[in-house]
């Protein structure tokens, strides 16, 4: 199980740290969303969410674990209620709107794979 949660914070930590770099990659993505990318996101965040639950009892910052799992799940949900459509409308509001605002996105990725890379 810890191998598996370094491996995903590894990789949300790499992706984001691209998009800081180049934020055309976010466009990229963003305009190849099919229906299982999206519901694969949807579900990793609500996994992801429920990870950071799980282990915010065994380390020092369990309230910013706590927070952030409660935040992933409810934007996880939120996308699900939402549906393809309008996610994807919103991410491509998103990712075609201001760059900084993409970077942003990024920096927030690379704090959620840090901390669950230290969470291991």
């Amino acid at each position: 199980m810890k191998a598996l949660v370094w491996l995903i914070g590894v990789a949300i930590t790499a992706m984001s740290i691209l998009v800081i770099l180049k934020p055309q990659i976010a466009r990229d993505i963003g305009e190849r969303m099919n229906p299982q990318m999206f519901y694969f996101g949807a579900w990793a965040r609500i996994i992801i969410g429920m990870i950071f639950l799980a282990i915010s009892d065994t380390r020092s910052w369990g309230t910013l674990f706590n927070v952030l799992g409660i935040l992933l799940i409810v934007v996880g949900a939120y996308a699900l209620q939402a549906g393809y459509e309008r996610t994807r409308a919103f991410v491509l509001g998103i990712v075609h709107g201001n760059e900084n605002l993409v970077r942003v996105a990024g920096a927030v990725g690379v704090l959620i794979g840090i901390l669950l890379i230290s969470a291991t």
